[in-house]
């Protein structure tokens, strides 16, 4: 009896062991990943789905503007036929060739050849040509269409740069706010370590007799405050780290393990070099450029509508059985109070002024911008070095009262209460190095660099 009584011990104490073990697949649950802000850069150009999207598009862009540079290409179509009825059958095929001249003219070549059922075969060629005079004549008018389509291929090359700045913008931000969170749990569990150390420093003292026992109660106190600050400290990396991950586009088992450090690079940005910098670089003036140019074009085009409609036409006609002609034509169409013309016309033009005045907006956008953030530099400059030294300061002030506490001068009030001075100045030189950092992505992002800054190529602009 007591044997099965020892075995059926024996027996929920494995149960309740094989129930508390962790199942090695949940140990491997979460994977480390190690990564520096260059490879997390990489991932993000090779995963990220907006970014594999839109090159996608790039490619009908890119073969949208090749088609449309074949404007001058001849065109040929092939037609055969035949037909039936009680008389007669017949078959044949017709050709004919297309093709547009620079000077907006059109070129045409048709040729017939049927063959009836009895094998009377008849041919015919015709030759024509047709050329503007006034409305839709000459070379700017006819290359209206592909400058802006070359212009749409500019458009679209800065938007596809922009889309590579901002990925890029957004990975720097997630990776450093991720290192950001990895030392505040750092700081925290340093924190954690001290205050534990301090508790049993402090009952040594009071077995000893040299502090009251009332000081183990604020200890204690410590104690519990430092391990919800790491709890909440891991909860925010826990964040960072998803909040990566997603842009990334890896799974969201896998735990980043940033092995860069906060740096503070010295930068003393001149107003006047970064302003003429952002004014060559910047996608958005540049476009606003581009704009003004293609509302000349525009522009050019209202106009040309408005004159009438003057053109020569030649067709040259030869057939079976021998018969040749020739004919010239001249025609003119003149519109009469066609205001629709007229609207478009003073739409194309206001358009233009319109597109002049948001790139004169847009430069003194831009000068504010420059201006403000070459001050943010520097100030972000001098908080990291007074957050250095406030750091440096606490950490001596937290010795020489944890010092004193040992020598009976001091209290553990006073030490928890430097214990939290120098917690709280250590996460401050980390916001302040954080912030600093931003501040310097920002200024290549308004200079129009981040691409140049980190090495990434881009599309050259035709």
């Amino acid at each position: 009896m007591r044997a099965n009584r020892c075995s059926c011990v024996l027996s929920v104490a494995s149960v309740l062991l094989c129930l508390l073990t962790p199942l090695p697949a949940l140990a491997d649950a979460t994977s480390q990943l190690d990564l520096t802000l260059q490879d997390a850069l990489d991932l993000a150009l090779q995963n990220n789905r907006p970014l594999l999207n839109r090159r996608l598009d790039r490619e009908v862009e890119r073969f949208s503007l090749e088609v449309t540079e074949d404007r001058w290409t001849p065109r040929a179509t092939i037609r055969p036929f035949a037909s039936q009825d009680r008389q007669d059958r017949r078959t044949g095929v017709s050709s004919e060739i297309n093709m547009r001249v620079p000077t907006g003219g059109q070129l045409s070549l048709r040729w017939d050849e049927r063959l009836s059922r009895d094998f009377q075969d008849s041919r015919s060629q015709a030759l024509s040509f047709t050329q503007p005079l006034l409305r839709g004549a000459w070379m700017n008018i006819e290359m209206a269409p592909i400058r802006q389509a070359r212009l749409g291929e500019k458009v679209n090359i800065l938007s596809f740069r922009q889309t590579l700045e901002n990925l890029v913008v957004a990975v720097i931000g997630a990776y450093r706010g991720l290192i950001g969170s990895v030392r505040q749990v750092e700081i925290a569990d340093t924190a954690l370590l001290r205050a534990r150390e301090q508790l049993q420093s402090t009952r040594a003292l009071i077995r000893a007799g040299r502090v009251a026992a009332r000081e183990a109660v604020r200890a204690e106190v410590t104690v519990a405050n430092r391990e919800l600050s790491l709890t909440q400290a891991q909860n925010r990396l826990d964040a960072a780290n998803f909040r990566l991950l997603d842009i990334l586009e890896l799974g969201s088992t896998v735990r980043i393990q940033p092995l860069e450090k906060l740096q503070v690079p010295p930068t003393r940005p001149d107003f006047e070099t970064v302003f003429e910098e952002a004014l060559r670089k910047r996608a958005d003036y540049l476009q606003a450029g581009i704009a003004i140019d293609a509302a000349r074009i525009n522009l050019a085009l209202a106009k040309n509508n408005r004159l009438p409609d003057l053109s020569l036409g030649v067709q040259l006609n030869d057939s079976d059985p021998g018969r040749k002609d020739a004919q010239v034509q001249l025609n003119l169409s003149i519109p009469f109070r066609d205001r629709f013309r007229d609207v478009n016309y003073l739409r194309a033009r206001n358009s233009l002024r319109k597109a002049e005045r948001n790139q004169l907006e847009l430069r003194e956008t831009i000068d504010v911008a420059v201006r403000q953030v070459v001050n943010d530099v520097a100030v972000g400059l001098r908080l990291t070095e007074l957050a250095r030294a406030a750091r440096e300061l606490a950490q001596q002030n937290l010795d020489i009262e944890r010092e004193k506490f040992s020598n009976g001068l001091s209290t553990s009030f006073e030490v928890s209460a430097s214990e939290d001075d120098l917690v709280r100045a250590e996460q401050s030189e980390v916001d302040a190095i954080i912030a600093y950092l931003d501040v310097l992505i920002r200024l290549d992002f308004i200079a129009g660099r981040t691409l140049e800054t980190w090495g990434i190529p881009v599309e050259t602009l035709p």
